[in-house]
């Protein structure tokens, strides 16, 4: 009965017994292939069907948000609910079809991801009481129920610019996204308040903005570098490093020795670079599972605000 349930993935079993379980399995190449053996008990509760909304800026999604949301589908299918996703594109037209779409769908929760424009985010949480946003923390001054689940990006742009300061670093090029986006705009508040603290002199003209992408990220940095302002570092998100990195290296900048590169997001790819990108790291499963759990009742039903810490992950790039 125990391995009958570790093959069906219950959560009954405790999860060394399952490892083993699951190990031997794999090993003998096992898999349940006929309704043999005792009738299979349905469940009396019904799954629970969750839509899964995701936003993009144009009609890209970021690496980021496609990381993110793998992690939250596996969480859910973990624990036995459906999960329907949608995603939108800005426009207007393709945001009044996916919203007749969702009233359409009967959900027991609706899980918003990724970047809205405040009208179409405002237009979301009114028809849609309770909504939980991940990676959103909503909009200001709105009466309207919702909870959120985000990352502190305050807490770990500050311990990274300290730690690019702490290595000497005075003349910090902030790469961040779209000027009106929260991320954009938390990055920018943080880097005001290190630099200042730290007796640093902020020049405005080392505040850049790009589109999340890594095409954008480049022609900001290099139209950057056409002014010939002097810099020693540069401070983005992981995906548009990668653009940063490419402008370096074909104007024979030398990364963690003339210019220190720090990102964020923790994305694969980072530790392939070379040098090895340092970055924050962002706990994706604990983010799905505390949003999981605050889903099927095991926490308050009362809307809340959930934060959770990064951690800085220092490779090659902002010097040995």
């Amino acid at each position: 009965m125990t391995v009958s349930r570790a093959l069906r993935q219950s959560s009954n079993v405790h999860p060394e017994t399952l490892a083993k379980i699951l190990a031997k399995a794999e090993e003998l190449g096992y898999f349940k292939s006929s309704r043999l053996g005792r009738p299979h008990r349905q469940s009396k509760d019904s799954p629970h069907r969750i839509s899964l909304v995701l936003g993009g800026v144009g009609a890209t999604v970021s690496i980021f948000h496609s990381r993110l949301v793998n992690t939250i589908q596996r969480t859910l299918i973990r624990h036995n609910c459906e999960c329907v996703i949608y995603s939108n594109d800005g426009s207007y037209s393709g945001f009044l079809i996916l919203l007749e779409a969702l009233k359409r769908q009967c959900s027991n929760a609706v899980l918003i991801i990724g970047d809205f424009p405040e009208s179409q985010l405002k237009t979301l949480l009114m028809n849609f009481s309770g909504a939980i946003l991940l990676d959103n923390p909503g909009v200001d001054k709105f009466d309207a129920t919702f909870s959120s689940f985000n990352f502190d990006n305050q807490y770990g742009t500050e311990a990274m610019l300290k730690h690019l300061i702490s290595r000497g670093r005075k003349r910090i090029v902030l790469l961040s996204g779209t000027e009106e986006h929260f991320f954009s705009r938390i990055m920018e508040n943080s880097y005001r308040k290190v630099l200042a603290g730290a007796g640093i002199n902020i020049d405005e003209r080392m505040i850049l903005h790009a589109d999340f992408t890594s095409p954008g990220a480049a022609e900001a940095m290099t139209e950057f570098i056409k002014k010939s302002i002097a810099f020693d570092a540069v401070f983005s998100n992981d995906e548009m490093a990668l653009g940063v990195y490419r402008v370096l290296q074909s104007n024979r900048i030398i990364i963690g020795k003339d210019v220190a590169v720090a990102g964020c997001d923790n994305l694969p790819l980072g530790q392939m670079l070379y040098p090895a990108l340092s970055t924050v790291a962002l706990d994706y499963e604990k983010l799905a599972e505390q949003a999981v759990e605050f889903i099927l009742g095991k926490g308050s039903f009362t809307p809340c605000r959930k934060l959770i810490l990064p951690e800085l992950i220092i490779r090659e790039s902002t010097g040995k």
